[in-house]
């Protein structure tokens, strides 16, 4: 949740209540007119302050929300103290209007419900037992006159026999956590709808740009040498082509494990895998293209890996490979209890501000996509590694992949 999130949230309960007020300025009204007639003018007074304050307050947190600069900790501290003061207005409220009889206690409930989708859902919980303490001192204070308790219907000795009040708090306090309960699931509930929609429309926009961009570019590559191949017959271009359709093969299959990566419920078997190996495998697909040395003391440095870890050499050396005209070297570490690959280039290096976000998709401002580190961090996290770069003191980049030994090791 971000700062301008909360703040539309926030926006939303300042129109609630107002509503919410007005509603119940005339259901009071209406009620007091038609059950007690005769202490309408009593009970006037005292609820008219009351709305009227509930109102000023509202008006005051519209004006501040629009002219305060925002934190998201100053945000939530704001909602926090709006619906306290809502829910010391609804004690005072149920006090005006009953006490015990009244049956203004439901927007205690409103409170509750407010506080779970604006809030953590753990709020939930707190509003409720806030709600239930000071319903309860309410209650008690009434039974024990220390504030007098205003009668609104002729039973009221009836009402307050202890077993009653008892009943009547336990009930209602139960109705606060069952409540915050179900306000707490639909919050969850409503989360994760969003995070579903926010993936949808995260790996649309990925379709998308690969499609307008990167395939779109590849093809126009594919068409122009296939048009000088046919004028000269030059088997140069063929084999442009053939590495162009390689490369949008690659793209393609990147796209279909990122998403797959991306995944919260993907999973992966992890067996016992030699780490050099797999970077060996790796190195052997870029045969010809550029000079890759390894250097690995003990070759039998194993960790626990699934079958995509090969993807993060894979792309670690097609990244150096882009970006460095000269030799690519390859170095194991041995750290005790992890496994450390350094994949040093000496190309241009990376700018001190862009070392986080180029494990980030569409960060990477010399590739449009930028999918293959994204890729190397996501598979990364999958094996509980790290993956980082520093610059390489002789001129370039080194990245680094740290990996858990292998427990079998």
């Amino acid at each position: 949740m971000d700062t301008n999130e909360l703040k539309e949230r926030v926006e939303w309960l300042i129109k609630a209540r107002l509503y919410v007020v007005s509603i119940l300025t005339i259901v009071g009204i209406t009620q007091a007119l038609i059950l007690a007639p005769e202490r309408y003018l009593e009970l006037l007074k005292p609820v008219s302050l009351l709305v009227l304050f509930v109102l000023l307050c509202n008006l005051l947190y519209s004006a501040i929300l629009e002219k305060q600069r925002w934190t998201l900790r100053n945000l939530i501290i704001f909602i926090y103290i709006q619906i306290i003061l809502d829910i010391t207005a609804t004690t005072a409220l149920i006090h005006f209007s009953g006490g015990i009889e009244s049956s203004y206690f439901i927007v205690y409930l409103f409170l509750i419900f407010a506080a779970g989708m604006l809030l953590y859902p753990i709020s939930t919980y707190i509003i409720a037992t806030l709600s239930t303490i000071l319903y309860g001192v309410l209650l008690l204070f009434e039974y024990y006159g220390v504030i007098t308790t205003i009668q609104i219907f002729d039973f009221q000795l009836e009402i307050w026999k202890p077993g009653v009040v008892i009943s009547t708090f336990v009930s209602r306090a139960g109705s606060f956590y069952i409540t915050a309960f179900f306000s707490d699931h639909i919050s969850h509930v409503l989360e994760k709808k969003t995070r579903d929609l926010e993936k949808t429309s995260h790996l649309k926009e990925l379709f998308i740009s690969i499609l307008a961009h990167d395939l779109k570019n590849m093809l126009q590559l594919v068409l122009g040498h296939a048009q000088l191949a046919r004028g000269t017959k030059n088997m140069g271009h063929v084999k442009k082509i053939e590495e162009t359709v390689k490369r949008m093969d690659r793209i393609i299959d990147n796209v279909k494990l990122y998403s797959k990566l991306r995944e919260k419920e993907y999973k992966e078997k992890f067996e016992k895998e030699n780490l050099y190996g797999t970077i060996k495998r790796s190195v052997e697909i870029f045969e010809g293209k550029r000079e890759i040395e390894i250097q690995c003391r003990d070759k039998d440095c194993f960790v626990e890996a699934s079958s995509t870890l090969e993807n993060v050499f894979y792309n670690l050396i097609d990244n150096a490979v882009k970006y460095s005209k000269n030799k690519i070297e390859i170095i194991v570490e041995d750290e005790l209890k992890n496994w450390k690959v350094c994949v040093k280039d000496y190309g241009k290096g990376i700018p001190d501000e862009l070392k986080d976000v180029i494990f980030e998709r569409f960060e990477k401002k010399e590739a449009r996509t930028g999918l293959g580190l994204a890729i190397v961090k996501q598979i990364v996290t999958l094996h509980k590694g790290k993956v980082w770069v520093e610059d390489n003191p002789e001129g370039g980049s080194i990245f680094y992949v740290s990996l858990s030994k292998s427990r079998k090791h």
